[in-house]
């Protein structure tokens, strides 16, 4: 090592134009993300969910397929999409109840409750790429703003 290079520093001086409007964009599109597109993108969703809901619910008296609704919450930092139901045998209806055997020579059920209908399980996943489309979108119109 040189003595005479001990203590000599190299500085760079390096000049960031568009940072502070870099940044007031991201900050933007963070608050978009609780924001319209977002918002529309999960009401859209829970609307599908709900009208597959309602066509897939077995019906009797139609108390179970009219009280199936969807609801938005949005909270602090989480936006969510909930489409159920308020009646208390709608879990029962939706994933059963009892034991199920199934005999191989008559495709029967034997059971000692409830067969699962899975009529919102099923509506999800039918509309499960349609709705991921419409997040993909909203998040391209935050994007693009």
């Amino acid at each position: 090592m040189d003595e005479g290079n001990e203590g000599d520093m190299t500085t760079i001086d390096v000049e960031v134009k568009g940072l502070l409007e870099l940044q007031a964009k991201m900050e933007q599109m963070v608050s978009d993300l609780h924001g319209p597109p977002i918002l529309k993108a999960m009401r859209d969703s829970a609307l599908m969910v709900e009208r597959d809901a309602k066509i897939n619910a077995p019906v009797d008296t139609g108390r179970l397929r009219a009280s199936i609704v969807p609801e938005i919450v949005a909270g602090a930092d989480q936006i969510w999409g909930i489409v159920g139901s308020n009646v208390e045998y709608a879990p029962y209806q939706e994933f059963g109840t009892g034991i199920y055997a199934m005999y191989p020579t008559s495709r029967s059920w034997k059971t000692g409750g409830v067969r699962p209908k899975l009529y919102l399980t099923r509506a999800f996943q039918k509309n499960e790429d349609n709705i991921r489309r419409r997040f993909d979108q909203a998040i391209e119109v935050i994007i693009n703003k």
